[in-house]
């Protein structure tokens, strides 16, 4: 019998090696990038409103998250992690040396395995996005379906191709409905055996299909991406994108994503211009 486990990881101001932009500065000026105060207090905010809230109102809760950040993070940073472990019982925080991003991402899925499962169906999260409450559940399924029809005997991927971008930064018109024609990043997760032979940050999300098996799943949004300034992937909103009404934006943080809207709403550093209904 199949046992596979729904296992995420977030990489929290974790001082990976490679993989980022700012990787290739030295250890200590990357530290100093990571910890600057009025960053680090942004990205908490961004995962306490927006990562943590959508992960918690998941209709399948039987799923594990990674937290993973550097053994170099203050202490006061690290003991707030710790009491969002404490409130939220699918939280793990992992806390690592410094480290290759690939070496560490696959540690931080082994942290996370309970018992011994045939396999791991590994996703990956960013600490200033968020996925629809029906994420686990969708993914589960998919899973399970092509596990149990033998389509998934390699590193296999599914991936949700439509969600929302919020631009924090445009209060005339902050959302938009996309569907993307290569897996992101976001709301993608990998089918593996429980030994965790290779994971999802193997390779860049936009090649995925060019590496393993992929299957994207286009029907009901599954994402919500957030542009604020800060990405270190420089988002903007694609061409082609779909404006969504403010107010229907509103609606969707709260009943899509299952976030406090007012809360999040509030990050932006001007709030949101009213609309037509």
């Amino acid at each position: 019998m199949t046992a596979n486990q729904i296992i995420g990881v977030l990489r929290f101001s974790y001082p990976a090696k490679e993989g980022f932009s700012v990787s290739g500065l030295s250890e200590t000026d990357l530290e100093a990038h990571l910890y600057e105060p009025e960053r680090i207090a942004r990205r908490f905010e961004y995962l306490e409103t927006i990562t943590l809230p959508s992960l918690a109102a998941q209709t399948d809760r039987d799923f594990r998250c990674v937290i993973l950040t550097g053994s170099t993070m203050p202490f006061r940073h690290r003991k707030r992690l710790r009491e969002l472990e404490a409130r939220h019982d699918f939280l793990k925080v992992c806390v690592m040396d410094r480290m290759g991003a690939l070496a560490a991402a696959k540690r931080s899925f082994r942290r996370g395995i309970v018992g011994e499962p045939t396999h791991v169906t590994g996703f990956r999260i960013d600490d200033d996005d968020a996925v629809a409450t029906d994420y686990i559940a969708r993914t589960r399924d998919l899973a399970d379906r092509a596990l149990a029809a033998g389509l998934a005997d390699r590193p296999t991927v599914i991936a949700f191709s439509r969600g929302v971008y919020w631009d924090m930064h445009d209060p005339a018109q902050p959302f938009w409905d996309f569907r993307e024609a290569q897996p992101l990043g976001l709301a993608c997760a990998m089918i593996t055996t429980a030994d965790l032979p290779t994971c999802i940050y193997r390779y860049n999300h936009r090649r995925l299909p060019c590496h393993v098996p992929t299957l994207m799943e286009p029907e009901g949004i599954a994402f919500l991406r957030t542009l604020h300034g800060h990405n270190d992937s420089g988002r903007s909103i694609p061409p082609h994108a779909q404006k969504i009404r403010t107010r229907q934006g509103r609606k969707l943080l709260t009943e899509r994503f299952g976030l406090d809207a007012g809360a999040a709403l509030a990050l932006m550093p001007a709030p949101p211009l009213a609309d037509d209904a």
